[in-house]
């Protein structure tokens, strides 16, 4: 039963977080529908739809506060975590480059350069504060408010949130040049699910632990950081003109990848 409770919550949080993120993405919500066929085929639906299944899974797996099967051993596991995750980007771009338009494929190669570059980082410093035994003494809360000031930017690139958004120019509707209706719907919901489950996986990975707050605390801590980020990065995609690639994985790979491999040694060192 509790298995049941936790796919139905992870649909739930999967679509709603979805939707809320949209408008950092597009500028504008997406219209929650469904397809006017039962499912649009072809491998580029197949991907997306593989990639929301993923996505929800993950949501599931993810250690979120008051979890109804937070006692069993798959929810928090980091190799289900981190292959869920991985899995449900992989799905979309591996559609992505099949693309028979040469504007849609680069699109889409772009997107999974950012969101891959930024993904990186982000694994780093989920890693340390998930799964590094990093406590909350002063030599360690530095530690994490420096880790968070690295992860806000890498989980903007990774969900491809802000400056970091989808490139639009490249062809009319970017990554899904050549659908119908009905399978761009399906590949944006995709993108907007996955999105909010890298903004999740961040925010679940500062939370404190249940030994230092009450569960429900933590999940009102969740939700107003969640909304918190998501303010900031709509204003980012209004305000901040959109990164190039070049820029956004040099960023990542030269200068974010290295500080949180500085800080995450530096928090083991402080916690031995």
């Amino acid at each position: 039963m509790n298995i049941v409770i936790t796919l139905i919550l992870a649909v739930l949080l999967a679509t709603g977080f979805g939707l809320a993120v949209a408008p950092a993405i597009n500028g504008a919500g997406l219209v929650l529908r469904l397809p006017k066929r039962r499912f649009p085929t072809g491998i580029d639906s197949l991907a997306s739809g593989v990639s929301i299944v993923l996505t929800v899974l993950a949501y599931a797996a993810l250690p979120w506060p008051l979890h109804p099967a937070d006692a069993s051993l798959w929810v928090g596991h980091p190799a289900l975590v981190w292959a869920l995750v991985e899995g449900a980007f992989l799905a979309s771009a591996f559609a992505g480059l099949l693309a028979l338009s040469p504007l849609a494929a680069r699109a889409a190669l772009r997107e999974a350069q950012v969101n891959m570059a930024g993904r990186l980082v982000l694994w780093v410093v989920v890693g340390s504060l998930l799964w590094g035994d990093v406590g909350w003494n002063a030599l360690e809360v530095l530690g994490r408010a420096f880790l968070f000031l690295v992860g806000v930017v890498a989980v903007a690139a990774a969900a491809g949130l802000g400056p970091f958004a989808p490139d639009a120019s490249l062809a009319p509707s970017g990554a899904e040049e050549g659908l119908d209706a009905d399978e761009r719907w399906l590949a944006q919901m995709a993108r907007q699910m996955r999105a909010g489950l890298v903004l999740a996986l961040f925010v679940v990975g500062i939370l404190p632990g249940s030994d230092v707050v009450q569960p429900w605390i933590a999940a009102m801590i969740a939700l107003a950081l969640f909304a918190v980020l998501l303010a900031g990065l709509r204003q980012a995609r209004r305000t901040l003109p959109l990164a190039p690639l070049h820029t956004t994985v040099r960023w990542c790979l030269l200068r974010a990848l290295p500080a949180a491999l500085i800080v995450n040694v530096y928090l083991q060192l402080a916690v031995r």
